[in-house]
């Protein structure tokens, strides 16, 4: 690939003066990580919700696979949440449907992306709840019932299952 995956380029986005990030620009390419850190208020979390398209920036551009994420419709814009990256949340809750089971989040995003066998979802989520260390027996139950570290492998079993492009953990 002679184009990166993702293109950061002069992103902004400022609540108040030393509030938020300014000027921010990078290249990630297909199989790097970049690791985002900062002190307490330097705006790590506000850039990566602008990353993911849930926080529009004041100024800049963000390009995935050569396509401007803000010149997306936001039909596009979740489908690509949905369907090629993985978001993982600070607050675990927040990335999960509370309502739903634990195995039923994870088939969600199968689901999303075509799966449609209702045996292979669930032999699919339960090896996905196995592979994060949550034992197999807790497919029914509501994430609302899991640790908050349990809610956090919910969420990355939940975007691992189709083997997104990029992640995005904030």
């Amino acid at each position: 690939m002679n184009q990166p995956l993702l293109s950061v380029n002069n992103l902004t986005h400022l609540y108040a003066p030393g509030k938020g990030f300014s000027d921010v620009s990078f290249d990630l390419w297909p199989g790097e990580v970049l690791g985002i850190v900062g002190e307490s208020g330097s705006g790590k979390t506000t850039l990566l919700k602008s990353i993911s398209a849930r926080l529009t920036p004041q100024q800049g551009e963000i390009h995935y696979e050569n396509r401007s994420l803000y010149g997306m419709s936001e039909a596009d814009r979740r489908r690509l949440l949905r369907t090629e990256w993985g978001v993982v949340h600070q607050h675990p809750l927040d990335g999960l449907r509370r309502q739903v089971s634990a195995g039923g989040n994870i088939g969600e995003r199968l689901m999303a992306t075509g799966a449609r066998h209702y045996g292979d979802i669930r032999a699919t989520a339960q090896k996905w709840l196995e592979e994060v260390e949550i034992p197999a027996n807790r497919i029914d139950d509501l994430p609302t019932t899991f640790s908050g570290g349990m809610q956090q492998r919910l969420q990355i079993a939940r975007n691992l299952v189709d083997a997104s492009e990029a992640g995005v953990y904030g």
